[in-house]
Order: C-alpha cells, then structure tokens, then sequence
C-alpha cells in the first residue's frame, strides 16, 4: 500500500490537538503526521501519492452509530414493494399498489410490502387478516409498517410462518387474535422480524446480493465509513465475509446481537482489522410510538388518528415489551458477560425503568468505563439526561424522527410541550453527554449530512421548527457522527478524527458543513470516500 500525502484545502480533523492543518500523511491505512506542508513532504517519497484537495474539505469517515445494512437490504430491496409515503401517499394508491403486485405474481409467491404509515399514509385504517385473504387468496402476503416493529399479512402468510391459533407468543412479541386465538392479522415487535425471514429466505439468497451491494455503495457515496448492524443475527456474519471477501466497499461494522432472550449466545468476533466485529447486545425495553407500544407517564393525545387510525385506548400511556423480571435477567446476564449493552428506549416511564436497572447493576458490580447505550431516546426528559450524565449512560439519538414524523409528533401524537423536547440531543450535548445522531436505515435513508442538518434545523417536513431550544451548533452536531460516534461504539481511540494513529477513514466534501447555512448541510456534496487509505468511492467516476 503505497503513502498517501492530502493536501490543497481545509481539514476539519475533529481534534483539539491537531486544528487546522496543510497536510495528512497516511502510511499503510492509518494516519502516520497531521501538521504543517513542509513536514509532510519531508516524509513523503518519490512514490506517495499526492492527492491536492483543489479546495475541497478533507473530514474524518463519517459514523452512523445505529443501522441496519443487512436487514435494510433486505427489507428495502427488490422483490419487496415499497409503499412507503414519501413514494405512495395515499393508504388507497398503496391498496392499488398491492392489488396490481398480486395480479402479476405466480401462485405461491411470497409478497412483501414495506412502509405503510399510520400517520403519514392519507386514509389510512389498520389492514386485517380477511381483507388481505380477498386481495391475496393464493400468495403468503406481508405488510410491513415504516417503523418496522409491525406486519399485516393474509392467512396464507401466517400459514408459511407457522402462526395458528395454537402457537404460543412468544415473550416480547404481539400477536393480535380473536376470542377463538385465530390470528387478525397484526403482529408486532420480536415475532414481526422472524415472520419476516420466512419471505426473506422464500426468495433465497441471490436476490439479496445485488441488493447488499447496493446498500453499501448507499453508505459509503454518504462519506460513512462506520456503521453499525444493530439486529445482528449470528448467520448474518457469513453475508458480511462474503462482502469482504469480494472486496466490496463495506463500512466498518460494529454489530450488536439482537437478544430476546437471557440465554442466546453470544459469539465474540473481530475480521479484517475491525472491519466487522461485536461491539455489545441490543435489547428492545419497548416498542414504536407509532404503533403506540412505548410506555409513558402522560398518555397519547386523542384524535383521529391515535384512536382510529392506531387503534389506541383512551389514556393510553403503553407499555414495555418484557415482563420486568425477563427484561432485568436479560440485561444483568448481559452485562454479566462484560458486553456494552444499547437498549431501545422511547417512552419516558421505559427510560425510567431501564436506568433503574442499570443503576442497580453498576452498584453492585462497578464498571467505570460501561457505555451503555440508550437508543433513539424520543421522550427522554431533563431529569433523566442529568441521570444518565452521572452514570455515564449514552444517548444515541434517531433525530429523523423530526425530519419524518415531527408534523404528527407535534400535531396528533404527543403535542406542542412535549414535541419542543422530543430526541433532545441538544439537551443532553449541552449537558456534557457524548451523543450521537443516527438514521436507522432502514426506516431512513443513510446520510450523515442530513442528520446533521435536522439536529441543526430540526426542521420537520412542513418546513416547522419543531423545539427550537434542541437545535444544535455545527461542531456539536460534526462531532455526533465522528468522534463522539466512535466513543460510543468504543472505538474513539481509532476512529472518528484525523489523528496520528488512527485509521485512515475520510469524506472528502465540497463544502465545509461548519460554514454552511444549517438549511444546506444536506446538500453538501460528498466527492470521495477513503476507508482504511484506499479511495472506495468517489463522485462521477
């Protein structure tokens, strides 16, 4: 691998230590001098590669610190239909969509649909067992809910998964039924993912190899460098080795085991020099607040849409996924086993609950460097921000929320007051916490730039402000896909800035994010990525 000297233009290295630098020297894949031109030549030879910025801002690889390659390619690529609002806005074009998909298939044919939306879909109404039996009498069919923790399917679906009325549900999952136990045809939460790959294998494995690929060029033409796979399953390492193997642009992978259970096991990993390793476990405490399974200490606004169209209870205020005692064996076994624990956590009363564990845990058994993650974080509260600052807990922040949802959080979910606080990254950065911003693909698209932006802006898709006190700086805002990301998956001390002795990880952007107006970050062109000092992808070539 042959020296690579970059110079020519700003480099925002996200380091205290080395700000404003001519020059980054790399020497095989790591950063070897960050500093002055003329040092940087002294270590160059007649065979480094020189590469002149010609103005252009040299970044360190960007971090989304929760995602889902794998699982996006699978639940967002062809053959899946995608329905979701932003393509099919109308709950009628998606019946119309579905009805035309079901008169080409073949008898048998396994039919999934990502995307419906409760709040976005105009007109939507909950689909049930026998409506989905008329449209699709002869083909398993799947609907898939935008927020991914629900799935409508037709008797024939339930029949390829093994669903009856006999079929225990399984702790953690729903499964709506009738007085008789029959299936209505809504499931949710843990069963929801492993219905879905009786589709996902149905179609067998080719189909997802073009996809994966394209997934991943999806990441890296984003300048992400480092992601995460935050439902990792162990049969997914062989799909990761085989990228690697190919020698596909694959981002570096921290993967968090999906455990449902308190005695899965946990397989320790690391490929390629970090390239693809367990990071931790992931455990669901609850659900979506837009299916309405996340527990609260005020309840859901009542309207059209909590009542109906959700079908909410009056003074809904939900639930979490486990029974306390199941959820507290899960976490303690966990933590027990020395792994970094992120926990899906929405509702208020659920991040009550699960830092009261945590609390418990770490007094009993101290662990000084822990991070332990709370993920998503939607209606965290101030209190417990100065909570997880004193046990060093972290906040990973799903702020496409606000992008996506923030005119239904505001308008018809949970109301002004608790909106202007809803994912309060600017909160709890404020208060000294290392957060980090991410897009969970594949509910949205992969783009560190536009996280940025919406934790800048916070500007939801009527172009309202929706909590202006959350905003974030630039540099705060850099910092949650870079260095603070890197902490989080505990790799800060190779990743995340452009510091001698890290990994030679790079965006190569048009335009300096720190010196754009909050409403353009998004539209910053990405001109290269580098991953380990080799160029993995770069625009127009």
């Amino acid at each position: 691998m042959t020296t690579v000297l970059f110079h020519g233009g700003p480099i925002v290295t996200v380091d205290e230590d080395h700000q404003h630098p001519e020059a980054v020297f790399i020497d095989d894949g790591c950063i070897i001098f960050v500093g002055d031109m003329a040092e940087a030549e002294a270590l160059a030879s007649a065979d480094t590669q020189r590469v002149d910025l010609n103005g252009s801002v040299l970044l360190p690889g960007l971090i989304d610190a929760h995602s889902h390659p794998l699982w996006a390619s699978k639940t967002r690529g062809a053959p899946v239909v995608d329905v979701r609002a932003e393509t099919v806005p109308t709950f009628e074009a998606v019946l119309g969509k579905i009805q035309r998909r079901v008169a080409a298939a073949d008898p048998g044919e396994h039919l999934l649909f990502f995307g419906l939306d409760a709040q976005l879909h105009a007109g939507f109404r909950a689909l049930t067992r026998a409506e989905l039996d008329e449209v699709a009498p002869n083909n398993p069919l799947g609907v898939q809910t935008s927020n991914c923790h629900a799935l409508y399917m037709n008797s024939a679906g339930f029949a390829a998964c093994g669903i009856d009325a006999d079929f225990a549900t399984p702790t953690g999952s729903v499964i709506e039924r009738d007085d008789n136990g029959t299936p209505t045809g809504k499931i949710a939460e843990a069963i929801t993912w492993s219905a879905l790959e009786t589709f996902y294998s149905a179609w067998g494995d080719e189909r997802l190899s073009e996809e994966f690929q394209d997934c991943i060029e999806q990441f890296v033409r984003n300048g992400i460098t480092t992601t995460t796979e935050h439902l990792y399953l162990p049969f997914y390492k062989a799909y990761y080795l085989n990228a690697l193997s190919k020698g596909w642009p694959l981002p570096r992978i921290a993967a968090y085991q999906q455990a449902v259970t308190p005695d899965m096991i946990v397989e320790p990993l690391n490929y390629g020099t970090d390239r693809l390793w367990i990071a931790g476990v992931k455990i669901h405490a609850d659900g979506s607040p837009f299916i309405g399974n996340i527990w609260l200490t005020e309840p859901y606004l009542e309207n059209e849409v909590t009542l109906e169209r959700m079908g909410l209870p009056r003074e809904h205020t939900g639930s979490t996924n486990y029974p306390d005692a199941f959820f507290e064996k899960m976490v303690r076994n966990y933590v027990g086993q020395g792994w970094q624990m992120t926990i899906h956590t929405q509702g208020d009363r659920t991040i009550d609950m699960v830092l009261d564990i945590l609390e418990a845990v770490l007094t009993e058994t101290p662990r000084p460097d822990h991070r332990f993650r709370l993920e998503h974080c939607a209606l965290m509260r101030d209190d417990q921000i100065e909570r997880c600052v004193e046990l060093g807990v972290l906040g990973s922040f799903f702020i496409n929320h606000i992008t996506h949802w923030g005119v239904p959080i505001e308008d018809v979910l949970f109301g002004p007051d608790r909106a202007a606080h809803y994912v309060p990254a600017g909160s709890a950065a404020k208060r000294g916490m290392r957060i980090s911003l991410h897009a969970d693909t594949p509910m949205t698209d992969p783009s560190c730039l536009e996280l940025m932006q919406a934790a800048m802006t916070r500007r939801a898709g009527d172009g309202r402000c929706v909590g202006p006190g959350e905003c974030m700086d630039a540099y705060s805002a850099l910092r949650a896909v870079t260095i603070d990301a890197a902490y989080q998956i505990m790799k800060d001390d190779v990743l995340g800035s452009i510091t001698p002795g890290k990994y030679a990880d790079f965006a190569v952007l048009a335009e300096n994010p720190l010196d754009v107006s909050a409403d353009d970050v998004s539209k910053i062109d990405v001109l290269e990525t580098w991953l380990a000092g080799e160029k993995v992808w770069e625009k127009g070539a």
